[in-house]
């Protein structure tokens, strides 16, 4: 006792030059860190610098920015994801992605220009916390040079990416941990869940690859450790109270989302999942194809040399059989995002695993010319494949504004709620939301169709919708959670903005098809509902619908149904690029409204590693022309598809109270029906057959009777 009274006394009587030591010691071995604090100091966002600064919106798209302002704006208002709407982001993302712009006071400027500030700050020091996980034994310079290289060439500029290597990087060190009787079983099998239970209030995809994580890299560590059976008692423990661990979080997220076993929120999340492949299918350019495949195939030769120069393998965890299996294993599963979705910038998000690893296998040699060499190799490929996201004129911009704030737009923009918009955009911008103020009160909702929800914040109006992004709702279960959340608060007042054709940009106001898909095909349970309980108030601006509510029109609408004559079957499908011819429909006489097709895609277990075709309608007429309707459905299910076989442009007519006005212009006949099926790019699977289950005429009537025949 009186050693160990000696020995506290020693400590805390230490001398300040033995601190001082110590402190330099720690310094030393953590000054890597500065890199973290140089990345945040660059992208400081401007109006975080200086309050009077105005952010100018050089090109504005409704789309993207729309559910992005949405996302800040709802957790302003105390509407929150996961629990208020359904997205496959969760409440922690929306936190995040808020928390900036709502200190600051609610504008369309300040959550322009911080919607990614705690996300992107976020990364960067997940991205450093896997560097110390994975490169725990290499000098500092390395990983403040490779966090560097990473995130200013590379970084996707979202959290999903760094998060999901975080969760690797914690879990291949928490199996080795176990191996090695550093830690108890379960003490890993319960921080992963709370790990994975956190990522899906996150993202649902970043929640499902940190999974895939404790999965893989408890491969890898088996595979380089196969002989030892003895330790498979641990292992077992872990994945057990992984389990039951990730069923306790599930109910402790539930509490405060909902009620304990309420798992709506569960429920969405897989949800999303199922759905990502088939509903947000794209192709892959030639371009993307290289940014893809490259990477790859640089990536497995890195690999494969550290797999063979293997004299450090005792000291270096990047040199261990078991990180090189499992990391190179979880990128190629990162990878699925990008080829499903395979514009540049999902293919950036799928990429950066594998090029975050492929970082660490290059940095992780010891030997002093091999390190250089390797070093070297890294720096130089990056500096000459890549461009800087992270630019020294950007850092520049921001920090000019805090001697030189921006207090007036720039010639062609105008101020709208501390933004700089498009003088045409912010007109519109302001005449959207005087009609919706005149027409709703400040706690009243109102209604979107198909994705403009920048105007409820320009209006200062909570959206009304179930789903976060209407076109998400691709499966029963989300389509009812969206109708839902339109029927949960009655809204006096909504916006309809009907699709341009494909390619047509003379009017920005009309809708962009997504994807080349309809709205009205990607959402007809949204469209209907909002045409039997609004009509037009007036047409504020071409292309923009201004609507009120009138429930007495669900009672007041009828649905008549005529079938077109076509044979039911199933077409198998024998080649790529099929064309089915399924007949020429017996077309009614009197005015059509819609066409309806009951269509079961078949498609082999292997789609579920790839992505389906494109599908096309080729629609012919009587006077010779043709027109694509684009649509998508899920394999292996029957689906009803709604086409509006002529102008979108006109959809916005079917709101006057006057059903007359609903068909401005004579319809020719459509005489032929093909489905056309083309591969995407080469990752897409070919289907094994199509079955047409049925073929309809819609038309609806005011004041009618529903006229139902042959049993529909």
């Amino acid at each position: 006792m009186q050693n160990a009274d000696v020995l506290d006394h020693e400590r805390t009587s230490a001398p300040p030059s033995s601190r001082s030591s110590r402190g330099k010691a720690w310094l030393g071995k953590h000054w890597d860190f500065l890199a973290v604090l140089l990345l945040i100091v660059a992208t400081v966002p401007p109006t975080m610098l200086s309050s009077k600064t105005l952010h100018i919106v050089w090109r504005p798209g409704l789309f993207d920015d729309s559910w992005t302002l949405e996302t800040d704006f709802k957790a302003a208002r105390g509407l929150w994801y996961g629990r208020d709407v359904a997205f496959d982001y969760g409440p922690l993302f929306q936190w995040l992605s808020s928390a900036p712009g709502r200190w600051m006071g609610v504008s369309l400027g300040a959550f322009y220009d911080t919607f990614n500030t705690l996300p992107l700050w976020f990364g960067f020091l997940l991205s450093y916390l896997a560097l110390r996980l994975l490169l725990p034994e290499q000098r500092p310079w390395k990983r403040f040079l490779l966090l560097l290289l990473l995130s200013v060439y590379w970084s996707p500029f979202d959290v999903r990416s760094p998060f999901a290597i975080f969760l690797f990087a914690v879990m291949l060190r928490g199996w080795y941990a176990v191996r090695q009787g550093q830690i108890r079983p379960w003490v890993l099998g319960i921080g992963a869940a709370f790990l994975c239970s956190t990522a899906f209030l996150n993202n649902a995809d970043t929640g499902i690859y940190g999974i895939v994580a404790l999965l893989l890299s408890l491969g890898g560590i088996v595979l380089e450790n196969w002989r030892e059976t003895q330790l498979w008692r641990r292992y077992l423990i872990a994945l057990l109270s992984f389990g039951v661990a990730l069923a306790a979080f599930a109910v402790i997220i539930n509490c405060f989302l909902a009620s304990a076993f309420d798992f709506r929120f569960w429920k969405a999340v897989l949800a999303f999942i199922r759905g990502y492949r088939w509903n947000a299918a794209t192709g892959m350019s030639p371009a993307d194809r290289v940014y893809l495949l490259a990477p790859l195939v640089a990536g497995v030769a890195v690999f494969l040399v550290r797999w063979i120069v293997k004299g450090d393998r005792s000291v270096v965890i990047a040199a261990r059989p078991g990180f090189l299996l499992s990391a190179l294993g979880f990128a190629c599963v990162a990878l699925q995002s990008g080829l499903v979705r395979s514009d540049s910038n999902h293919i950036g998000y799928a990429i950066f695993p594998l090029l975050f690893f492929t970082g660490i296998v290059l940095f992780s040699f010891r030997g002093r010319i091999t390190s250089v060499a390797a070093t070297l190799i890294a720096t130089g490929a990056t500096m000459m494949l890549a461009n800087p996201i992270i630019r020294p004129s950007m850092v520049r911009y921001r920090y000019r504004q805090v001697l030189h704030p921006i207090i007036d737009c720039p010639a062609g923009y105008r101020e709208i709620d501390r933004a700089c918009y498009p003088a045409n955009a912010a007109a519109t911008a302001q005449v959207v939301s005087n009609y919706l103020q005149n027409r709703s009160g400040a706690n009243d909702w109102i209604v979107v169709f198909p994705y403009q929800y920048l105007y409820g914040l320009t209006s200062r109006r909570n959206v009304a919708q179930g789903v976060e992004q209407a076109f998400l709702a691709h499966d029963a279960y989300l389509k009812q959670l969206n109708i839902e959340g339109l029927e949960h608060e009655p809204a006096p007042a909504g916006l309809y903005f009907p699709d341009a054709k494909p390619g047509d940009m003379s009017n920005p106001n009309l809708s962009m098809a997504i994807d080349e898909v309809p709205n009205l095909t990607r959402n007809p349970e949204i469209w209907f509902w909002m045409f039997h309980h609004y009509r037009t108030a007036q047409e504020l601006l071409p292309g923009v619908f201004g609507l009120q509510r009138d429930d007495s029109r669900k009672a007041g609408i009828a649905m008549e149904i005529q079938p077109l004559g076509l044979e039911a079957k199933s077409y198998p499908v024998l080649q790529r690029n099929p064309a089915i011819d399924l007949g020429a429909p017996i077309w009614p006489v009197g005015p059509v409204d819609f066409l309806r097709l009951r269509l079961n895609v078949r498609y082999s277990a292997l789609w579920k590693l790839r992505k389906p075709e494109r599908m096309q309608l080729e629609i012919s007429r009587a006077d010779g022309s043709r027109e694509l309707k684009s649509f998508v459905l899920p394999p292996n299910v029957s689906t009803d598809i709604w086409f509006y076989p002529w102008s979108d442009a006109d959809l916005g007519n079917y709101f006057e109270a006057d059903e007359a006005r609903w068909r401005p212009s004579h319809r020719t006949a459509i005489t032929e029906l093909r489905l056309l099926m083309t591969p995407f790019d080469w990752v897409s699977q070919t289907p094994q057959a199509v079955t047409l289950e049925s073929a309809d005429a819609v038309r609806f009537t005011v004041d009618g009777d529903p006229k139902v025949t042959n049993g529909r």
